[in-house]
């Protein structure tokens, strides 16, 4: 995978380059114009030396006396470097100089143009080869005798200098064009870096904490582009945006939790009452089929236990007496459970209630062995139930509790009101309720007492009774710790 630069670096160097091409094409132009200047200011004063030469008057070209002169009208920082005298043939005249690149071309066009001529040989390139520099302007000037052309003169003049002024010049433009270069760019990355880099870097961090869940941190601008507010302000709404999706995800997840939970509740109840409804149909026909004969067996026995005499046979008699009775309330408890509903029920207050059935239990000494803690309150709302079930159910939850219960353990009565409903609880400090038994408690039929000691319809005839009244049973059981029966039945408003 390629490596890639940060924002900051990409940055600085675009900055760079681009400071850097404008500075070199600035500094290009401006010595390409110096230079200009320079060669022609050069070039006016050969025509002023031109010029002067012209107004001297005629020049003998056939004695001395000519090199004589021109020092005179030629200035000595002019950077004359030779002067060369040549005869209308093009032949070069006394005292004979060392005669270099003689431009034959450029003596023939003078002699026939008979006009003097300037020709400039200077190598434009910043940094050309020494060896094939040749910085110097020559003049050709013809020199006249009787209005003829007599003789031509030569000189050449050095642009050496210009060549070092703008050397001079470019290391000068270079020393500026580096320090202002870097203070070009030392501010540039400070305002870049303040407008662009920052903000971005502050984008990167909030985008890290929004993908990591936070959405509690907008971003914060107080000034910069207005490109970069803009930005701010559309992660600020796109942040708002995924918060309100959030919320709305989790109602809705909380929402089909409640559903769930409300069909699971609904499945079981339809599941009992199924189990109810075949429940019901046995009893109805168990009543028909077994209670009429069974209250004749009962009838009989009575009766039989008067006429025979005391010893084995009266005591079997009585041992049947008692299981036939053993039938008939397993009879009437089936009775029970398939229609539990018919009795009025009335308003009442249910701690009265629930002290009644705990005073008739306590008269019975059936919790003798344990201790009884009654923290119920002095009263609560009146619900409406029939009384005699009231008693029935909280009469269960007591002697479960009883049954549950350790020697000198203790059992709990409290009570209370939340919302549209009171509330009833029995707490023992048993061995608790296993989890996968606590689904199955209220199941007909289904116990975990000891064979003669329950039938396991109890409880199932109180759910049928709570429910009924329009209420419900809840049981909490912690292994170990105990249990908690709560009957909930709704206020009357």
């Amino acid at each position: 995978m390629a490596k890639t630069v940060g924002l900051r670096a990409e940055i600085i160097i675009n900055i760079a380059l681009l400071v850097a091409a404008a500075l070199l094409f600035v500094s290009f132009l401006l010595l390409r114009l110096t230079e200009r200047e320079l060669l022609e200011e050069r070039l006016r004063h050969l025509h002023s030396i031109i010029a002067v030469l012209s107004r001297s008057g005629p020049l003998v070209p056939t004695e001395n006396s000519l090199f004589n002169d021109l020092p005179k009208l030629i200035s000595p920082n002019s950077g004359v470097i030779y002067l060369r005298l040549f005869d209308r043939n093009l032949d070069p005249l006394e005292p004979v100089v060392v005669m270099t690149d003689v431009d034959t071309d450029e003596l023939r066009q003078v002699r026939i143009t008979e006009e003097a001529s300037i020709k400039v040989h200077y190598n434009s390139f910043w940094f050309p080869d020494s060896s094939t520099v040749k910085d110097v302007a020559v003049i050709t000037i013809p020199l006249f005798e009787h209005q003829q052309v007599a003789a031509l003169l030569q000189a050449g003049f050095s642009l050496a200098d210009i060549r070092q002024r703008i050397a001079s010049a470019q290391r000068i433009v270079l020393t500026y064009l580096v320090l202002y270069g870097g203070v070009l760019l030392t501010f540039g990355i400070y305002l870049l870096g303040r407008t662009v880099v920052t903000p971005i870097r502050r984008l990167m961090t909030a985008s890290g904490r929004v993908a990591a869940g936070d959405l509690e941190q907008p971003l914060d601008f107080k000034g910069g582009p207005r490109e970069i507010l803009e930005l701010a302000d559309s992660f600020n709404t796109m942040q708002e945006s995924l918060k309100a999706s959030q919320a709305e995800t989790r109602a809705t997840i909380h929402s089909l939790e409640a559903a769930n939970l409300n069909l699971q509740a609904t499945q079981d109840e339809l599941l009992r009452v199924e189990r109810m409804a075949s429940v019901g149909h046995l009893a109805a026909g168990m009543a028909h089929e077994i209670g009429n004969p069974l209250g004749a067996v009962i009838g009989y026995l009575e009766l039989l236990k008067r006429d025979v005499p005391g010893g084995m046979p009266r005591d079997l008699v009585e041992r049947a007496a008692t299981e036939a009775s053993r039938i008939d309330r397993l009879v009437r408890d089936l009775l029970d459970y398939a229609a539990p509903a018919g009795h009025a029920p009335e308003t009442l207050n249910p701690v009265a209630v629930f002290a009644e059935a705990r005073d008739l239990l306590v008269h019975q000494g059936v919790f003798d062995a344990l201790r009884l803690n009654d923290q119920l309150p002095p009263t609560l709302p009146d619900v409406c139930i029939d009384r005699h079930r009231l008693i029935q159910v909280l009469v269960n939850f007591l002697l479960n509790a009883r049954d549950a219960s350790p020697p000198a353990g203790e059992i709990c009565l409290t009570g209370g009101e939340e919302g549209d409903f009171v509330w009833l609880a029995v707490r023992d400090q048993g061995e608790g309720i296993p989890e996968e038994i606590l689904s199955h408690l209220f199941d007909p039929f289904f116990t975990t007492k000891a064979p003669g000691k329950g039938c396991g319809l109890g409880l199932s005839v109180c759910h049928r009774i709570a429910t009924d009244a329009g209420g419900r049973i809840e049981v909490h059981s912690t292994p170990g710790k105990g249990s908690e029966f709560i009957l909930w039945l709704k206020k009357v408003t």
